[in-house]
């Protein structure tokens, strides 16, 4: 089962501390692809000031890397920051050179697939 998506992660492991999910959906395309669409507002305030937009893309590139280390090997993560560019970031990179900018909501999706078999 190594080379199929037989493995998901739940609400609570996608949240990132001075942020609150206000959006959740997963679409299972096929046994090899994932995706999970998540929104992340402030928890203490009515937007994200830049600097917290640059300190939750750290948390989420983390977050991306966690999730790819309790996968099998051949299964990746890239990560989609919707409010900046439909570009896709895998957690092994560099982090994302992305002009940041305040924000009400960061949306952002977690893609997962096979990239070889084994």
């Amino acid at each position: 089962m190594k080379n199929t998506i037989t493995r998901s992660f739940g609400l609570g492991d996608y949240a990132i501390k001075g942020a609150q999910i206000d959006g959740f959906s997963m679409m299972l395309h096929d046994r090899e692809h994932l995706s999970t669409e998540v929104k992340y507002v402030p928890a203490c305030c009515d937007s994200f000031t830049k600097d917290q937009v640059e300190e939750l893309i750290q948390r989420i590139m983390e977050k991306a890397r966690y999730f790819m280390e309790k996968l099998h090997e051949n299964i990746k993560c890239k990560v989609i920051f919707v409010d900046f560019e439909e570009t896709g970031f895998t957690p092994d990179s560099d982090m994302p050179s992305i002009e940041v900018r305040s924000l009400e909501k960061l949306h952002v999706i977690y893609r997962f697939s096979v990239e070889y078999y084994i």
